[in-house]
């Protein structure tokens, strides 16, 4: 770079000294061209050069990584009371409900109280089995703490990202707090009735 810099000064200073002292004819005005064309390709490559040098420089534009697909727009699923839908606590019950919300384009997310797996297994399970046994990502299932109702942390979520609730609770005990339970379309009841589930305002599976 500094070499075309310096090159391209001194053919114009040449120049200059060519248009100055050769004399007029045909010889001068050839020579002048000659070095015309030498400091118009100097320049060129300087240009080149600079232009080069400050796209090393320049900051790359970050490429955001591309995020993972959704299923479909989020539901809250009360798993403690749609498992007992069939009277007895059952995961058919709620794998069947689940397949079916999924097959809405709607992507569960399923809240137990603490117990669960003492009413299922007479033992005590963490989420991440939950989830196997009912083919979901882990992150779709949530245990809610010990002494801490599933019911409070599920309404949480659903109010305050206005989501809908797949359950058959009323939750009486909740409205004061959440007087959105009342609201029409927030509760997505249902019916178990010999192995099919319907899902009201969802339609018939």
């Amino acid at each position: 770079m500094r070499f075309l810099e310096w090159l391209v000064i001194g053919m114009l200073a040449l120049m200059v000294i060519c248009a100055v002292i050769l004399p007029e004819d045909a010889e001068k005005a050839r020579i002048i061209d000659g070095i015309g064309k030498g400091v118009f390709t100097s320049f060129g490559l300087l240009m080149l050069g600079y232009v080069w040098r400050w796209r090393r420089k320049a900051p790359r534009q970050q490429v955001p990584a591309a995020k993972s697909p959704l299923l479909g727009k989020a539901v809250i699923v009360d798993g403690s009371n749609v498992m007992h839908w069939s009277g007895e606590p059952s995961l058919k019950v709620l794998s069947k409900v689940l397949k079916e919300l999924e097959k809405r384009d709607l992507q569960p997310h399923v809240y137990f109280d603490a117990n669960v797996g003492y009413a299922l297994f007479d033992r005590h399970v963490e989420p991440d089995e939950l989830a196997a046994k009912l083919d979901l990502s882990p992150v779709q299932v949530t245990l809610a703490p010990s002494r801490t109702p599933a019911d409070e942390v599920l309404l949480e979520r659903a109010v305050s990202e206005g989501l809908r609730v797949v359950t058959n609770d009323r939750f009486l005990d909740w409205k004061q707090r959440f007087p959105k339970v009342a609201e029409k379309g927030f509760l997505i009841k249902g019916i178990w009735k010999e192995g099919s589930v319907i899902l009201l305002g969802l339609g018939r599976a």
